[in-house]
């Protein structure tokens, strides 16, 4: 009997040790956030002067420059051959995205998901890093600077490649007179 009981406070020792557990974490969690940002200043706070000086035109109607990712990939599929050298592969990767010059002019990449064949998932994985370090050489202009992520396709025979290209947009806030 003195056993059952024994377990039975282990078991409510060990829903309180979780219950604070998570409130512990709860609180980690709620301090390790950012402060919301300050809001602007007013153009004259701060200063004792007369009357304000009126607006003088903008130049441009943004508030802030914003930058980001766009939501809609740029997919690009090609083959090569797996068991190329880097310095074979990096050229029939240029050779490859040389077709789609015109999608990829004037654009920075911010991501990059390149699905790669050939065998294996880990091959497969290999084939993907190994294009993306191609990519990077033979375009650094546009591709140096994204982040990459390797993945295996299971269903496309050995040797092809599928990217999804999200590429860096600019734009801005506009201001309140806009």
């Amino acid at each position: 009997m003195r056993s059952q009981h024994g377990s039975g406070a282990s078991l409510l020792l060990a829903g309180w040790l979780f219950a604070d557990l998570l409130l512990g974490l709860t609180i980690i969690m709620l301090g390790a956030q950012a402060p919301p940002p300050a809001p602007p200043k007013p153009l004259g706070a701060g200063r004792n002067a007369g009357p304000s000086p009126s607006p003088s035109p903008s130049a441009s109607p943004c508030a802030t420059q914003i930058a980001g990712v766009e939501a809609k990939a740029t997919k690009i599929s090609f083959s090569v051959d797996p068991g190329a050298s880097d310095a074979a592969l990096t050229r029939q990767v240029r050779a490859e995205l040389l077709k789609h010059r015109n999608r990829l002019a004037g654009k920075h990449a911010g991501m990059v998901l390149t699905f790669g064949a050939a065998g294996g998932a880990d091959d497969g994985v290999h084939l993907a890093s190994r294009v993306n370090n191609a990519i990077s050489t033979a375009f650094p202009g546009i591709f140096r600077t994204a982040a990459t992520r390797n993945f295996h396709d299971l269903a496309a025979p050995a040797g092809s490649i599928s990217m999804e290209i999200y590429f860096v947009t600019s734009g801005c806030t506009r201001t309140s007179q806009s």
